[in-house]
């Protein structure tokens, strides 16, 4: 669409030019000293609702999975605190093993 400065100058208010094509559709205005062009396309703006449902689909999955994942972090043991547990188990197992096996000897 071709448009001269002048016939834009002389738009009253709240007027615009408007062409479509097939499935695209322009619009030019003034408001003011601005001018505001918008185009649109059928086809695409399906396309750019497909994509954002597939966008908020992904982003409400990964919420879900970053929820789980701090829930279960949550809910999991801290693994120092699990050595530091397995650690001293040992050592008393240890002693007490050390303590039967040292009885058992001397009553033999």
């Amino acid at each position: 669409m071709a448009v001269s400065v002048d016939s834009l100058l002389k738009l009253p208010a709240g007027a615009a030019y408007t062409r479509r094509s097939g499935q695209a559709n322009i619009k030019v205005a003034t408001h003011g000293d601005t001018v505001y062009i918008t185009g649109t396309c059928d086809s695409l703006q399906r396309q750019v609702e497909y994509y954002e449902a597939l966008y908020h689909t992904a982003r409400d999955a990964l919420e879900q999975h970053e929820s789980q994942y701090q829930q279960e972090r949550k809910q999991r043991t801290s693994p120092a605190l699990i050595g530091t547990v397995n650690l001293i188990v040992g050592l008393f197992s240890g002693i007490i093993l050390t303590v039967i096996i040292i009885t058992k000897r001397r009553k033999q």
